[in-house]
């Protein structure tokens, strides 16, 4: 950006991280494929959850409330969150926000039954920190359920994943 001030910059990251990132991964994020996958293993999930990287909330309608005590849902970025609660509220689960990123998790050492994590973990800076920190606060009996994606086998697939990868690094992710 030539020519533009340190405080614009700052300013157009903000807007971009807090508005059209939440809007773009809330419209593409979770296409039918990837929400029946979701439904299934999110329900997988018991007793006090951690989900890491709870973006705009849509793993809230997978949780069954009757196994599900509440969730600690961690996420950094406030647009994530303000889709988040709306997703919330829609749901009769109990959920706290935690504003932080996934290498500071505030739980005490082992407190969750499960941990959650759904295209998180590529979005992590401190990715090594974040999963130690997970690891921390899961109970020795406790479940990971992950889901992640990876580059695909197949060379057109991996041309357009790489052509719309930076619409989807995080914004956390970019040095201004």
């Amino acid at each position: 950006m030539h020519g533009e001030k340190p405080q614009e910059c700052r300013t157009a990251m903000s807007f971009y991280r807090e508005h059209v990132y939440p809007h773009l991964v809330s419209m593409l994020g979770n296409p039918k494929p990837i929400a029946e996958i979701r439904k299934r293993i999110v329900s997988l999930a018991q007793g006090d959850v951690l989900e890491i990287g709870v973006g705009p909330g849509v793993n809230f309608a997978h949780y069954d409330p009757a196994k599900v005590n509440k969730v600690f849902a961690l996420e950094p970025n406030p647009g994530m969150l303000s889709r988040a609660d709306k997703q919330r509220r829609a749901t009769s689960l109990k959920v706290e926000f935690i504003g932080l990123p996934g290498e500071q998790i505030p739980l005490a050492n082992p407190s969750v039954d499960t941990v959650v994590s759904t295209f998180t973990l590529c979005t992590i800076p401190g990715v090594t920190d974040a999963i130690q920190g997970l690891m921390r606060v899961l109970k020795p009996d406790g479940k990971f359920i992950f889901f992640e994606h990876g580059l695909a086998p197949d060379a057109p697939a991996q041309v357009w994943q790489r052509r719309t990868e930076p619409l989807f690094v995080s914004p956390s992710k970019v040095v201004t």
